[in-house]
Parts: structure tokens; sequence; C-alpha cells
């Protein structure tokens, strides 16, 4: 459930931790739990692509990279 008052900082963490604890989110999963709108869901997914290992697949489900993919990508 989404609390109003989040900061972006905030809706930033809630959603980071999620994806921690091994989630994987679709966009509308985002929405859901900031009440950001779709554009600002996958705006904010962006930028924290930026600074952890995540990636958005073919079914618009955001989850963190496996050691194993990262190694692939020659991270």
């Amino acid at each position: 459930m989404m609390d109003a008052d989040y900061t972006a900082q905030e809706k930033a963490a809630l959603i980071t931790w999620h994806l921690a604890l091994g989630e994987g989110l679709q966009t509308r999963d985002i929405v859901k739990l900031t009440g950001l709108t779709r554009q600002g869901a996958w705006e904010l997914m962006q930028h924290l692509s930026r600074v952890i290992p995540i990636y958005q697949d073919d079914t618009d489900t955001w989850a963190v990279c496996s050691m194993l993919e990262l190694e692939y990508a020659g991270v």
C-alpha cells in the first residue's frame, strides 16, 4: 500500500527494497506501490538502473541481475 507522503527518495528506497528481496516487479506494481504514473514509474526505474544492476525483461518485469548475468555483460 502506498503512503501519499512518501518522498521521491523513499519511493526509490521502497522499490529497491522489494528488488533486493528478490521480487520481480512489473511497472504496474511500481505504480501501485509508489503512486507514480506509469511514465513516472518507468523513469524511476531508469534512474535506479544507473546505480543498481536491474533490468526490464520482455514481460515488463524489472528484476536484479544475477551474478552470472553480470559476468556475461563484462561487469
